[in-house]
C-alpha cells in the first residue's frame, strides 16, 4: 500500500476541489475521477492523473485504486440549483450508483485501499425535527431518510471486504461563491437580502475548512469507521440572515416567501426551510477540534 496514494471521486465539485487542494498541500498523491478529467487536470493543479467517470467501467476506477491508501467519494448531483424534470432521480442516481461503482471498484482491486470516505448527508436523521440528532439517532422516515441510508449502505459493501468505511454526514456547508452563500450573496449586495420564512426555522451547519480537517482526520485515524457529522453549529433562519448583513453591511430583514424556495431548490428546500438540530458525538473520537463554532466567525472569514 502506498500510504501517500488517495483518489478523490469527484474533484471537480465544490468540495472535492477544495479537499484535493488541501490533501495536495499535506504532501499526499492524488488522483481524480471526473466526468471532465481536462477540467480536473486545469482545475485542480498538482493532480497525479486523472480517469473520467463512468459507472459501467469500475475496472478503471480499480486500476487507480489499487494500492491507494484511501479512496474518497464525494460525487453526487448539486442539491442547491433549479430542480427540473428528472431531476430528482439523477439526486438519487448520482449518489447510490455513484457509491456502487466505487464499491465496485474497489472489490476488482488486489491490494486494497485501506480506506473508503464516502460522502453522506445529515438528512439521514430526516427533517423538521426539534429533537437533536447525533450519530445514535435512527433514519428519518421521509424521502432524505430513505436516500441517505439506501446510499450508505452501498457504501458499507466496502466494510464487509475489510476496507475500513467512513461515513461523512454533512450539513449545509459554507464556502465562498459556492452554494447557500452563491445563492443568497447577491441579494445583499442589492440591499434585498433577508430570512426565509417564517424565520425561526434551524439549520445545522459547517464551514468548508472544517469539513476538509474533518474528512482527513477521519482518513487519516485508522481506529474509525462508521458515520461522523460535520457540523459546527445550529441556528435560524433570522440569525443567519442578520450574521451575512452584519458581515457585509447591508440590511437582513427581508423575508422570502416559501414558496420561492421551493420553487428554486424542489425538495432540496427542506433544508432551510424544516427544522433539523444536528450534534455531533464522534468528534471527540476523531480528536478534531472546530475551527469555526461561531457563525459570525465564520462568515467574516468567507465573507470579508
Amino acid at each position: 500500500m502506498d500510504s501517500k496514494k488517495v483518489v478523490v471521486a469527484g474533484v471537480t465539485g465544490a468540495i472535492g476541489s477544495a479537499l484535493s487542494n488541501e490533501l495536495i498541500r499535506k504532501g499526499y498523491d492524488v488522483y481524480g475521477v471526473a466526468r471532465d478529467k481536462d477540467r480536473a487536470m486545469e482545475m485542480v493543479k498538482g493532480l497525479k492523473s486523472c480517469i473520467r467517470w463512468d459507472i459501467n467501467r469500475p475496472d478503471e476506477l480499480a486500476s487507480v485504486a489499487e494500492g491507494a491508501f484511501a479512496v474518497i467519494n464525494m460525487t453526487g448531483a448539486p442539491l442547491l440549483t433549479k430542480w427540473k424534470g428528472d431531476y430528482e432521480k439523477e439526486i438519487v442516481s448520482s449518489r447510490v450508483d455513484g457509491t456502487r461503482y466505487v464499491v465496485e471498484a474497489i472489490k476488482n482491486t488486489e491490494n486494497r485501499p485501506e480506506v473508503l470516505i464516502n460522502a453522506s448527508a445529515a438528512g439521514y436523521y430526516g427533517y423538521d425535527s426539534k429533537v437533536a440528532a447525533t450519530e445514535k439517532s435512527p433514519p428519518g422516515k421521509d424521502f432524505w431518510g430513505n436516500l441517505v441510508s439506501t446510499w450508505e449502505q452501498a457504501a458499507m459493501e466496502a466494510e464487509k471486504i475489510g476496507v475500513r468505511t467512513v461515513l461523512i454526514r454533512t450539513t449545509l456547508v459554507l464556502m465562498k461563491n459556492e452554494g447557500a452563500l452563491k445563492v443568497l450573496v447577491p441579494y445583499f449586495k442589492k440591499g434585498l437580502g433577508g430570512y426565509v420564512s417564517p424565520g425561526d426555522q434551524i439549520f445545522p451547519w459547517v464551514h468548508i475548512d472544517d469539513e476538509i480537517g474533518i474528512i482527513i482526520r477521519a482518513m487519516e485515524n485508522e481506529k474509525f469507521h462508521g458515520p461522523v457529522n460535520c457540523v459546527d453549529g445550529n441556528l435560524s433562519s433570522k440569525e443567519f440572515s442578520a450574521q451575512i448583513g452584519k458581515a457585509m453591511g447591508k440590511g437582513s430583514r427581508l423575508p422570502i416567501p416559501k414558496f420561492i424556495i421551493r420553487g428554486m431548490f424542489g425538495k432540496a428546500s427542506d433544508l432551510v426551510l424544516q427544522s433539523q438540530l444536528i450534534k455531533s458525538e464522534r468528534m471527540e473520537e476523531l480528536g478534531y477540534e472546530l475551527k469555526y463554532e461561531k457563525i459570525g466567525d465564520a462568515l467574516k472569514n468567507l465573507l470579508s
